[in-house]
């Protein structure tokens, strides 16, 4: 804000002083306020060289305000001020427009949330609701953390969260994340996560991380602009004593590098907040410049690819449980994740737990029609302490969920893997953008063949063990420029970290942590990845050579005399560095 008020402030006097001046008034106290501007200026900037060892603009605007003064041009010195002004505050609000996109999706949640106990309505913080708590969705009003419906049903606006634009119609017992904005009716809703573990929390936290990360292009620019700026002004020193004070003026002004700075920072910026929009997480923009580069994709076939449909097979249960009462005691647990293995697993029961914790990677304990219930995996049982019986064992290949009801094994629920039309489109996206695709997987080739087969690729290794896929990775970027590497983030830590660019899908909160882009919502948001990346290298390249020539073209017309000073300065700086930001936007959101 003091940014904002200081540059305010200056371009209010310098638009007074450019009106007193343009009505023919000459007086000594318009003049010396052009000289005490520029002092101003030129204090800002030893203020800042003293404090972060850094030669910023203000140098050049400062000394070409001294040079206004000094040969009498005091109309153009205060041109050149109110123009500056305008520049400094564009380039503020270009960068806060870009993290608003990323920070807007923050603000859908409320700050306070009506909390129903013992049948009444309390408004509370949202940092005080919990797990377990029950909670109003009036009509309007955005998912405050991740839940399940408990009553009533609604169309739900997942756009800020998926980037669907259809309205998602829900009922009682379905998952409904933090971010989802209720369009229909009033429901009930019971919390599942906290809000500062919700999806839409982790994604902002994440994303607002990656920003700091800047780009390759992002540091050079900020590395050059200041041996850039002392160029500059040396330039403007040699052409002042060849040709004249107020022709070198147009190095000074045309030469202000803020039109570069902006650009990759903007980009950027811009870029991360696209993709957090649709649930997709890149930790920085050097992880998108890569990503631009790479020319091969390498896929794990088991909890990547195969995560298209899930059915259920068989159950099998211990004699104390019917094959109904576990289906209908599971299906309530896992109501509480919205993990592909979970969602298939609700739809065995319509029954909605009363409280429920998710262990991510792991299972889910939960409280179904009074019963303590889990589901989850042989190492989380072990985990728990909870005896298995050896008989009851899903055949290989199989996605295998045990369940146990008040801590005594139940039995075990078999999912089969369906590859769905969805994702062969997925592979035909990425092969259109001539990404060499093969998949590495640790299951029997009989199975891996048929993926492939389907699929339409060539290339397919089988039988992999996890450090054999980190060594095919190494052997891949002997040959290729950048390697990208999709896979669950929990078996393939060691190939994710070998990668160029390791692409982790599954829970946000446990893979963020081992890969450099992470799809929360599976792999058919992958191509976005791949696009959006390509389009932000592009941005930043022609947005600089935009600003380049319209520099360049100004200065040469400046320095022979042809463009006065205003016009140099309005097209030269702030002209150049709307052009820049015009034409991000244009590759930016243009669509693929």
């Amino acid at each position: 804000m003091e940014h904002i008020i200081f540059w305010v402030i200056l371009g209010s006097i310098s638009l007074l002083g450019f009106l007193v001046s343009l009505m023919g008034v000459e007086h000594l106290i318009v003049s010396y306020m052009l000289m005490l501007i520029s002092i101003v200026i030129l204090a800002r900037f030893f203020t800042t060289l003293a404090r972060k060892r850094i030669v910023t603009v203000d140098l050049l605007m400062g000394v070409a305000g001294l040079v206004t003064w000094y040969i009498g041009a005091i109309l153009e010195g205060f041109i050149v001020y109110v123009l500056y002004s305008i520049s400094e505050l564009i380039e503020f609000y270009a960068e806060r427009y870009a993290k608003k996109k990323l920070v807007g999706l923050k603000e859908l949640l409320p700050s306070k949330v009506p909390v129903l106990r013992n049948g009444l309505i309390s408004e509370e913080p949202l940092e005080e609701v919990k797990v377990g708590d029950v909670v109003l969705i009036r009509p309007g009003s955005a998912i405050p953390a991740d839940s399940i419906i408990i009553e009533g049903e609604s169309a739900f606006d997942a756009s800020y969260i998926t980037g669907e634009s259809e309205l998602k119609a829900l009922k009682r017992g379905d998952y409904v994340e933090s971010g989802y904005v209720n369009k229909g009716e009033l429901i009930k809703i019971r919390v599942i996560r906290s809000p500062k573990e919700s999806l839409l929390q982790v994604l902002v936290s994440e994303a607002e991380k990656a920003l700091a990360k800047k780009s390759k292009v992002q540091k050079f620019i900020e590395k050059f602009s200041q041996p850039y700026t002392l160029i500059v002004l040396g330039l403007f020193t040699l052409a002042a004593l060849t040709l004249s004070p107020y022709r070198a003026l147009a190095i000074l002004l045309a030469g202000c590098p803020s039109a570069f700075i902006v650009s990759s920072a903007t980009s950027t910026a811009l870029s991360i907040a696209i993709l957090a929009r649709k649930s997709i997480v890149v930790h920085g923009g050097v992880v998108l410049e890569k990503t631009a580069e790479s020319e091969v994709l390498v896929l794990d076939k088991m909890g990547t690819i195969t995560l298209g449909e899930l059915k259920v097979v068989r159950i099998m249960t211990n004699s104390k449980f019917t094959r109904d009462e576990v289906a209908k005691l599971a299906g309530g647990a896992a109501k509480a994740s919205n993990h592909p293995v979970a969602k298939a697993l609700a739809k065995l029961s319509d029954t909605v737990p009363s409280k429920a914790i998710e262990f991510p990677g792991k299972g889910v304990e939960a409280i179904v029609n009074g019963a303590r219930v889990l589901i989850g995996s042989r190492e989380f049982f072990k985990g728990k302490g909870i005896n298995m019986k050896a008989d009851v064992k899903c055949d290989m290949g199989e996605r295998e969920v045990l369940v146990s009801v008040n801590g005594e094994f139940a039995g075990a629920i078999c999912l089969g893997e369906k590859l769905s039309s969805e994702i062969r489109d997925v592979v035909s996206e990425l092969r259109k953008l001539k990404l060499k695709l093969i998949i590495a997987s640790g299951d029997i080739e009989d199975r891996v063949r048929k993926v492939a087969e389907f699929l339409g690729l060539k290339e397919y290794y089988a039988n992999m063990k996890p450090h054999e896929k980190k060594l095919l990775i190494e052997m891949l970027k002997e040959k290729h420029k950048c390697v990208a590497m999709v896979g669950d983030g929990i078996n393939d830590v060691e190939a994710l970290a070998e990668a160029d660019v390791g692409i982790a899908v599954g829970d946000l909160s446990v893979v963020s942590s081992v890969a450099d882009i992470v799809l929360p919502k599976g792999i058919l948001k992958l191509p976005e990845v791949f696009k959006t990346a390509r389009k932000y290298v592009s941005s930043i390249y022609v947005s600089l050579a935009t600003a380049l020539v319209v520099k360049m073209s100004v200065m040469v017309a400046g320095l022979m005399g042809l463009l006065p000073l205003c016009v140099i300065v309005g097209i030269g700086d702030d002209g150049s560095t709307l052009i820049a930001l015009a034409t991000i936007g244009a590759i930016l959101f243009r669509k693929s």
